[in-house]
């Protein structure tokens, strides 16, 4: 029974990637592992092995000190290579899984480093067809919406009225008309993606390719970008994981302010071509509702018509789209990069009760009514399905984040609460 608990906890903590059991490391790349890499300069175990889902766990003492973490793990990683172990197994340096027990309370020995053997293998085990079916929906996704904002203009559906009382069928006037919105937002999500590689690439760790994810109320959710091979430390998945969203949300930020600055200076044949959005989805982010406001004036948002719309240039809705689901994708849940930043700043215990209860809002909020466009409740759904999981362990789960980076995520959070906090 005790076992059963212990591993019902490491299951909660681990994801599923860190508990293959047909790939644990065997008895024979341990004992190679204990007489080889372990050692007095690097780290001394004082326990014997203890077996956990998918590997062993092994106590002991860092003899290099906290200050040089990083050097310790990386002088035991050639260890590992030099005796052969590197196709079979894979060390990270973590606070212990394991529930703590009155001895280690008593002992104040709590939390306390150990090193966790897995398989070799700790990449995401996803599906290339669903994945490029999903990518391809998301597609269709962003172009569906890109075609009902133009809904929202009476114009355009004249036009498309009448062409189909003559019979015309070059109907390409309708992708010229849509193309900007859909190729804008692609490109926000684009400049996300790219962050996301630039610092993978800067920190030496492998990424997937993304999963274009749809959204029944903006188009794009966002995307899924699996880490294929752990992260350094703590401090590489902080910058992995905030970078793809701010660069999005401040690309959106300056699409946006071009986008309305362009409607603003529109004259009535112009604006009648325009696409549109209705005000009830405008007013679901004081940050993009606020700055329409602010720009184009006149209580553009204040239309007491739920069914009520504004016509805005294309950059202008993709910049309110980019900064929706950036935002949403910074949300402390599962292994999204919301729930990545969470994970570098709060330690993985603390990280999954803030998860939890971030999930657990969303949902509140979206059955009483605050979110009237129910992205926020599609999102949670979204998230509880496909995004549950925490994400695999950093090579150095020990080293905390500076000051620095603990304002940036301060910072982040405002951020976020700004978007995704409905316009009163």
């Amino acid at each position: 029974a005790e076992f059963i608990e212990k591993a019902n906890y490491v299951r909660s903590l681990l994801p599923e990637v860190c508990r293959k059991d047909y790939q644990a490391p065997t008895d024979d790349d341990i004992d190679v592992f204990f007489r080889k890499v372990c050692g007095k300069k690097t780290f001394n175990p004082y326990t014997k092995p203890e077996v956990v889902p998918g590997g062993v766990i092994i106590r002991g003492e860092n003899c290099v000190g906290e200050d040089s973490i990083d050097d310790m793990v990386s002088a035991m990683e050639e260890k590992v290579k030099e005796n052969n172990l590197d196709k079979n197994l894979r060390l990270f340096y973590m606070l212990d899984p394991t529930p703590v027990t009155e001895e280690q309370i008593n002992n104040e020995e709590y939390e306390t480093p150990v090193i966790l053997l897995t398989g070799a293998d700790v990449a995401p085990e996803t599906s290339f067809t669903t994945k490029g079916i999903i990518s391809a929906l998301g597609v269709v996704g962003i172009a569906s919406f890109s075609l009902g904002a133009l809904s929202f203009n009476d114009g355009f559906m004249d036009r498309l009225t009448n062409a189909a009382d003559l019979g015309d069928g070059n109907l390409s006037w309708i992708s010229d008309l849509a193309a900007p919105l859909f190729l804008a937002t692609l490109g926000i999500q684009l400049a996300h993606e790219l962050a996301h590689r630039i610092v993978a690439f800067k920190d030496k760790f492998d990424i997937g390719l993304p999963t274009i994810v749809p959204s029944l109320q903006l188009g794009l959710t966002g995307a899924i970008t699996p880490i294929n091979t752990p992260p350094k430390n703590l401090k590489s998945l902080f910058d992995f994981a905030i970078s793809g969203p701010l660069v999005g949300i401040f690309v959106s930020l300056a699409l946006m302010y071009v986008g309305l600055e362009k409607t603003a200076f529109m004259d009535a044949a112009e604006l009648s071509q325009l696409p549109g959005l209705p005000v009830q989805l405008l007013r679901s982010s004081s940050l993009g509702g606020g700055i329409i406001e602010y720009l184009l004036g006149d209580g553009i948002l204040l239309s007491p018509d739920p069914t009520a719309t504004v016509s805005l240039h294309p950059y202008a809705i993709a910049g309110f789209v980019g900064i929706m689901s950036n935002a949403l994708a910074l949300l402390p849940a599962g292994n999204t990069d919301g729930g990545r930043v969470a994970h570098a700043v709060l330690g993985r215990s603390l990280s999954r009760v803030l998860q939890g209860f971030t999930l657990l809002l969303l949902v509140i909020v979206g059955i009483f009514g605050a979110d009237e466009s129910n992205i926020l409740l599609f999102y949670s759904l979204f998230v509880t399905i496909w995004q549950r999981e925490p994400e695999m362990p950093c090579k150095n789960e020990v080293d905390e984040l500076d000051l620095a980076r603990g304002a940036v995520a301060i910072g982040a959070a405002v951020l976020v609460a700004l978007a995704l906090v409905p316009l009163s």
